[in-house]
């Protein structure tokens, strides 16, 4: 294996907690105390269906305790705690304000290796409450480390009102279609092919649209899934759908002009970012064909219908005939539609293959040009794609070609800059012809993640270890690969060539992008 340089691997900061989600189906917790907050440890104990035992004396029980206790919900001892209440039981909360007892309590159960949580005594606890929210399966949870629980209440307030309506419907749908994909297709061979399905649907759909599923669309999609190319293990033949029993318009005669097509570039991604043409398309058309990769934000501002493309890994060609069939029926009912794509529609989208689509069945589209992230991607991630010494010339590439080919890479030059779109999910082949072509091991290289968006992120490394760094770090589509030496034209320092600090861009008022340390 080729090393990647010590500067690479990432030195631990120290200090954190080991967040995990502890699943107690079951578990044995005792709580010792009977105030508030120990009713909020038990509440939170029988929530993720554990068995609990409380004791202490009744004197003092709070009314929340007293009410559960009469259910028959918890096992109450009335008395004092003793030594031999640890026994088979698999964590420990108490809530009583005596240090002393408490300190006596933590070392038995340090003795016995039993996990505990002391109320206010951090040097007692082995972890920590952490201020939380849930919404059916979703859980949301928010640590200071002890620090400032009041500070992370708020925190957590702040985050669960930017949360969408529905986001819990959302998961339970994502759930039941998750549990019919594994069902029809249950190999461990199909695992990785599974998953990879489901993230193109969580990336891509927006959630509002994901909680309003109905049983039939999720069938709808279980149907998209299984024509997909490689169901059920790799086994394509059986299940491959041909060009004939696709759905064929067929005009008769001379094709009449009904309804408006325009096909509009939704630039990069902000919705502050759309030309002001494009704002007016998608919220005065009839209906909406949206690619996958538009972000929801902008998605949300469509009045109207909106369909998604189900474009997913091995039937790329069969959606967009898809949606092209499905234009042409709309606008032979007369409806005003909008084709929206991402970046700008005639830079690797497709838009001069659609104009000839819709001219065939005698509709003339409209273009609408966008902002494409070619350019976008690269100045929002404080990249200038030329700069004087460093980078005279720039050139934008595909990272997927024709039927899903790799691209012809073009042979290195110090004085150029290289912007490859719809490249990351193939990077290490692209990275193999780049090392082929000439470019040094040292090259920088950038990836730039949903740029201009409130999560873009950019990710900083050099020929030989994005790779590497990706792996470490994962990716979320859709990114953006650059690749010369003005990568690092405006790093300050070495630390920034390999450290991404966070840019700021007041002129456009978009959110501060999130950077990922990479050394």
């Amino acid at each position: 294996m080729q090393s990647t340089g010590i500067q690479d691997i990432p030195k631990p900061r120290g200090g954190a907690s080991l967040i995990v989600a502890w699943r107690c189906q079951k578990s044995h917790i005792l709580v010792v105390g009977n105030n508030s907050i120990a009713a909020s440890r038990v509440y939170s104990s029988l929530d993720s269906d554990a068995e609990v035992t409380l004791v202490s004396p009744q004197a003092g029980m709070c009314h929340e305790l007293a009410v559960r206790i009469e259910r028959g919900e918890i096992n109450w001892f009335d008395r004092e705690f003793e030594e031999s209440d640890v026994v088979g039981k698999e964590m420990v909360l108490v809530t009583l304000d005596d240090r002393d007892h408490c300190e006596k309590i933590a070392t038995l159960c340090k003795t016995h290796r039993i996990p505990i949580n002391v109320a206010d005594m951090n040097d007692l606890c082995d972890f920590w409450f952490m201020s939380t929210y849930r919404d059916q399966s979703l859980q949301l949870a928010v640590s200071t480390n002890a620090q400032a629980p009041k500070l992370a209440n708020r925190l957590r307030r702040q985050l669960v009102s930017s949360l969408p309506d529905g986001i819990g419907d959302a998961i339970h749908k994502v759930g039941i279609l998750r549990r019919k994909i594994r069902d029809s297709d249950p190999s461990i061979l199909s695992r990785s092919r599974r998953m990879h399905w489901l993230a193109q649907i969580c990336e891509y759909w927006p959630l509002q649209r994901l909680s309003q599923l109905s049983e039939e669309e999720i069938e709808e999609l279980l149907e998209s899934y299984k024509i997909d190319e490689g169901y059920r293990s790799g086994s394509s033949d059986e299940f491959e759908v041909s060009s004939e029993e696709r759905p064929v318009v067929k005009v008769a005669g001379k094709p009449v002009k009904k309804g408006r097509i325009r096909l509009v570039g939704a630039g990069p991604g902000n919705p502050d970012l759309l030309t002001r043409a494009a704002y007016e398309a998608i919220t005065t058309a009839d209906v909406v064909l949206a690619d996958k990769l538009v972000p929801e934000a902008i998605i949300k501002l469509i009045p109207s219908e909106v369909k998604i493309a189900r474009k997913f890994p091995g039937n790329a060609d069969q959606a967009q005939e898809e949606m092209n069939l499905a234009g042409v029926e709309l606008l032979k009912k007369g409806k005003d539609v909008v084709r929206l794509k991402c970046g700008d529609p005639f830079l690797f989208g497709r838009g001069g293959e659609e104009v000839l689509f819709f001219r065939k069945y005698g509709f003339e589209a409209e273009v609408i040009p966008g902002i494409s992230s070619c350019m976008a991607a690269p100045l929002l991630g404080g990249i200038p794609v030329t700069h004087r010494g460093v980078a005279n010339q720039f050139m934008v590439a595909t990272g997927t070609g024709k039927n899903c080919t790799l691209p012809d890479i073009p042979p290195y030059s110090p004085i150029r800059t290289t912007v490859f779109l719809m490249a990351i999910h193939r990077l290490p082949l692209i990275v193999e012809d780049l090392v082929k072509y000439g470019y040094p091991a040292d090259c920088p290289v950038a990836i730039v993640e949903r740029a201009s968006c409130p999560d873009q992120r950019v990710l900083r490394g050099t020929v030989n270890t994005i790779c590497e760094i990706v792996d470490r770090v994962g990716t979320t589509p859709p990114g953006t690969l650059i690749v010369g030496q003005a990568v690092n034209a405006l790093a300050s320092t070495l630390d920034e060539v390999v450290t991404e600090s966070k840019p700021r861009y007041p002129l456009l008022g978009l959110h501060e992008p999130e950077s990922v340390e990479c050394n």
